[in-house]
């Protein structure tokens, strides 16, 4: 019973951990998160309108549901082999029986009388061996005396000279929005996503509309960061999403521009003061279409907070 509940309780840690690891892929790799409801339904919304989805996505799928399987199975298998090979290996009793055997006593001869020669009464006997005595010799005073310690010379060391530290000038920080910019969006009803970078671009402001727009706004940049920075998110989202990415509507925002526009479509927009991007924004709200749906919403949100949470701390 014991081994029936610990391979129960690594069978359900084994499990965990291969959900975990396939949440962590899915959701660097694809932004995919395995434990939102909402995610699973915009991939329900896809497949049911025959979009096109990356192969990649159903072998990782089906990799890790292989892999938790083999996994399982090695974890609840009985291990039989091993129990037979310790019983082939034990010694197998003998029925051979032994019997004790009795000492066999043997006669010792009679010890011989020695011969007389020339009948002379003398007789010969071994002299005895010489003592020998094992007393050590007194050692000589030279072998006493304690051996001579001669004094040995130190050499001095140089004291250490203490490397000067680098100095290191402070970088310039990057001019970040105003509080003004968030509160207009706010009030506008555009729902705010954090992130720290873009590229290029540090610091910006990401909003998305119930139109499935997504605005970047930054102070005092280049028009061409802003592009660099827009190409880096339409990229990212051909990978994603496929033909779906087109559904996504990017457009730039510069207040202060450092450098004039020399665009012809809207893609980016400049000002020339937060004021008239404030004035821009509370006459362009964000207003729900006709055909709008919660749920696919909140997957569109869900996904562009994952996009910029990774962009921002790659």
């Amino acid at each position: 019973m014991k081994r029936f509940f610990e391979k129960f309780l690594l069978g359900i840690l084994w499990l965990l951990s291969i959900t975990l690891i396939t949440t962590l892929w899915m959701n660097t790799n694809y932004g995919f998160d395995m434990l939102s409801a909402a995610h699973w339904e915009y991939l329900g919304t896809l497949q049911a309108n025959r979009s096109e989805i990356k192969p990649d996505f159903y072998i990782s799928l089906i990799a890790a549901l292989f892999i938790a399987l083999i996994g399982l199975y090695l974890i609840v298998r009985p291990r039989t082999k091993r129990v037979k090979d310790i019983t082939s290996t034990m010694p197998q009793k003998s029925n051979i029986v032994i019997v004790p055997q009795q000492p066999v006593i043997q006669p010792t001869p009679a010890p011989e009388k020695p011969k007389a020669e020339n009948k002379s009464k003398e007789t010969f006997s071994p002299r005895p061996a010489p003592a020998i005595s094992l007393t050590p010799r007194p050692m000589s005073p030279m072998g006493l005396r304690p051996p001579v310690q001669r004094p040995t010379a130190t050499i001095p060391t140089p004291p250490l000279q203490q490397m000067p530290r680098p100095v290191t000038t402070p970088q310039p920080t990057q001019n970040t929005n105003s509080p003004e910019i968030r509160t207009a969006l706010e009030n506008a009803e555009y729902i705010i996503k954090k992130c720290d970078r873009i590229g290029k671009l540090q610091n910006p402001t990401v909003a998305i509309a119930y139109d499935q727009s997504m605005w970047i706004i930054a102070t005092k940049a280049s028009p061409n960061t802003m592009v660099e920075s827009i190409q880096t998110l339409v990229t990212i989202f051909d990978d994603t999403l496929g033909e779906t990415a087109n559904d996504i509507k990017l457009r730039g925002f510069i207040i202060e521009p450092t450098e004039p526009v020399q665009r012809g479509d809207d893609l980016i927009i400049t000002f020339d003061n937060t004021a008239d991007f404030v004035k821009y924004v509370s006459e362009h709200k964000n207003m729900k279409p006709d055909d709008y749906d919660a749920e696919l919403f909140e997957a569109f949100s869900t996904y562009i907070g994952t996009v910029t949470g990774y962009i921002g701390k790659s």
